[in-house]
């Protein structure tokens, strides 16, 4: 079912149910208003009826019989009796149409023991009532009638009621249509713009329009949503091509050195040189499809990881030797002035592999662009955190290239002729994200550049 279907549905029964409980109070309440007043009129007829016959001098049955047929506008089916204490009827007036309501012993027991009893009979409203006269004694007076106006009322109310409820029922369903038309536009509007959107147009975005409301900040969230695929959607289009352009230079340089050198027959050392060339390619290969598979390890959340914690003192010390053997030219400095007073402050949570892979990379980069191909490494600590800090004394990196050395397969504009892919600085951004993170360049100039990277201790990654 449609959302704007729903919402006149669930509408329209609300006040379906407002409509019935009011139209039900007013005829329930309507109904007893009309038994209390009319019930009121009875009995002062009864009380009239008593007090003519004994205490106005001179009236007599008769002419108290005809006052009463005078009643008939007011009151229908009239029927007023009178008994003595001895219970013998002193007085009758009961209208042709009507049938007398007497006085049985369940009507005599209730007066006696409230001194008035109200009842239906007949579908007549009825009172019976004892009458006290001057000279001291007691009547039973039992006053019945049907009050045909207020039943005329009630009926005509009862039309106007049910009218009305379904007239009611029936404008609901409209205006609820209508209403839940123009609620629902605006995600119509939406969906059908979303609809438009591919992975050819990802620039395209939906109209954020007044007010600010619920689907104005879905429309905001959607065209968030866009800008980050959008730039998913670049990178991966900037990380295929130059990952082919990557992938297919060391392949094509070995398939061609293959080729030309079984064209011909070659002496030793010929062959001896293109094996080395070869071995060289394949090293590069071999090298540059890790880099991608760690890429690709790193890519997503770290709900994926096996994260355990890690003292960064200990995972620093193993980076000199590791940088020994990738070149006997690289060396690395470390620097550790100060140690927080508590060890927990070393700890952080996290993977150690990619851990040790990313700051790895950030030292080789130190090291490969160094005049000195050295790289130093200091550790700070803060409250919550603490800073890896690697500097080298290179050319450092120019403001533009600043802002996209972090792009897989990008490489500077002052790194020609140095061997690299371009991914390691991405893959060591990615890792450290993952470790809720981050990595910045704190400083760069032609005296060398220094990476920060900022990792929260083990006690505050779940608070973050």
């Amino acid at each position: 079912m449609k959302i704007k279907y729903r919402i006149t549905l669930l509408f329209t029964i609300v006040v379906t149910a407002i409509l019935l409980v009011v139209c039900v109070s007013v005829y329930y309440l309507s109904q007893l208003n009309r038994e209390k007043d009319f019930r009121t009129r009875v009995r002062n007829r009864a009380l009239t009826t008593g007090g003519l016959l004994f205490k106005v001098n001179g009236m007599d049955r008769e002419m108290m019989r005809r006052i009463d047929e005078q009643m008939v506008i007011t009151q229908q089916q009239k029927s007023v009796i009178v008994y003595n204490e001895q219970g013998q009827e002193i007085y009758h007036a009961v209208d042709v149409n009507a049938t007398p309501v007497k006085a049985d012993q369940e009507i005599l027991d209730k007066v006696k023991k409230d001194g008035q009893y109200i009842f239906k009979r007949d579908g007549r409203d009825a009172v019976a009532l004892i009458y006290k006269a001057g000279d001291g004694k007691a009547y039973l007076v039992v006053a019945a009638a049907y009050d045909r106006d207020g039943a005329n009322r009630l009926s005509e109310l009862k039309f106007v009621l049910i009218l009305s409820f379904f007239t009611g029922i029936l404008i609901t369903v409209i205006s609820g249509l209508f209403f839940s038309s123009g609620l629902v536009a605006p995600i119509k509007k939406i969906t059908n713009e979303v609809k438009e959107i591919s992975s050819q147009n990802l620039s395209r975005r939906i109209d954020v329009n007044e007010p600010k409301d619920e689907l104005n900040e879905l429309s905001s969230t959607f065209n968030a949503l866009l800008t980050r695929l959008q730039e998913s959607f670049e990178i991966q289009r900037r990380f295929i091509a130059n990952a082919s352009h990557e992938l297919s230079t060391p392949l094509t340089s070995i398939s061609s050195q293959l080729e030309i050198t079984m064209q011909n027959e070659r002496s030793a050392e010929e062959y001896k040189h293109v094996i080395d060339s070869v071995y060289d390619d394949v090293r590069t290969l071999t090298q540059l499809t890790r880099s991608l598979l760690e890429l690709a390890k790193a890519t997503g959340t770290s709900d994926g990881m096996e994260l355990s914690l890690v003292r960064i003192d200990e995972l620093l010390m193993r980076i000199p030797a590791d940088i020994r053997k990738a070149s006997k030219e690289y060396s690395t400095e470390l620097h550790f002035d100060t140690f927080p007073d508590n060890e927990d402050n070393l700890l952080v949570f996290g993977n150690t592999d990619l851990l040790y892979s990313a700051i790895k990379n950030i030292v080789l980069n130190g090291c490969k662009y160094s005049d000195n191909h050295t790289a130093a490494i200091s550790l700070n600590f803060a409250e919550d955190k603490l800073d890896i800090i690697v500097r080298d004394n290179g050319p450092g990196i120019s403001e533009k290239d600043q802002q996209l050395i972090f792009q897989p397969f990008y490489r500077g504009s002052d790194v020609e002729g140095t061997h690299g892919s371009g991914l390691g600085l991405s893959l060591a951004l990615r890792i450290i994200n993952l470790h809720k993170g981050e990595i910045r360049i704190m400083e760069s100039s032609r005296k060398g550049t220094a990476f920060q990277i900022s990792l929260p201790i083990a006690r505050t990654f779940h608070q973050i």
